[in-house]
């Protein structure tokens, strides 16, 4: 069932009710908090496979320049195509049997395999699944996370309604909020982001927890200093 934007966040954020039945109400908070340590088994979303990227611009003879740099979100370092870890790595070519126009992202989701180039070893290459562009041209600060609604509905806040999952991790998490005001995102791109959410999706997104006090007790509100728009295949 989809449900409209305005209607997700109000289910978001919780209904705020008589201080005397919100406190009835809040003693079911933490026992709704744990049952949020696993994820739903129904999900799909893949949290594996997100990097930023960067063109390599050296001048030197191809494949050896020409390429992109790719560092995985939320690690200190990234698996290469020859098994090292780098703090970046370099791949001579990407595969993008999707047709996805990339001139305009900001976040690509694969994974890099090893490739030999006959003459020059293995330089790898990047099978790409997705991309994303950003909702402004600010660069993305904190965690990247994916953030979808799991239906929870509750009657106070806080109201842990949104699952978190961190990019590239095997963590997991329920918060109450999302907060996409410090973005600073045309109302076209954050209506794209709601819907996107109202509609079973996952927003790709970066920035902190924040705990925040509600009716019935401390919730979790993820602030974001920039989210991800998926591109579509084939858009040019």
């Amino acid at each position: 069932m989809k449900i409209h934007p305005i209607m997700f966040l109000m289910l978001l954020y919780g209904c705020v009710l008589s201080k005397g039945f919100a406190e009835e109400a809040g003693r079911n908070i933490a026992a709704i908090s744990d049952s949020l340590n696993a994820p739903l088994a129904d999900s799909e979303f893949d949290r594996h496979g997100y990097y930023t990227f960067r063109p390599d611009l050296r001048k030197c003879i191809a494949p050896l320049c020409g390429g992109i740099f790719v560092k995985a979100v939320n690690r200190k370092l990234t698996r290469c195509a020859d098994g090292s870890l780098q703090a970046e790595c370099y791949v001579a070519t990407v595969n993008n049997r999707k047709n996805i126009d990339t001139s305009s992202a900001a976040l690509l989701h694969g994974r890099i395999k090893a490739k030999i180039y006959e003459g020059f070893g293995n330089l790898g290459v990047f099978e790409l699944k997705t991309a994303f562009s950003a909702a402004t041209p600010a660069v993305g600060e904190g965690r990247f996370v994916g953030l979808e609604n799991n239906g929870i509905v509750c009657i106070t806040a806080p109201c842990f309604s949104v699952d978190q999952y961190l990019l590239n991790k095997n963590k997991f998490r329920g918060i109450s909020g999302i907060d996409l005001a410090a973005v600073g995102a045309t109302e076209e791109n954050l209506n794209k982001a709601l819907t996107l959410i109202a509609d079973g999706g996952t927003l790709i997104a970066s920035g902190v927890n924040k705990q925040v006090e509600e009716v019935a007790g401390t919730g979790i509100t993820f602030v974001a200093s920039q989210y991800y728009l998926p591109i579509d295949p084939g858009v040019q």
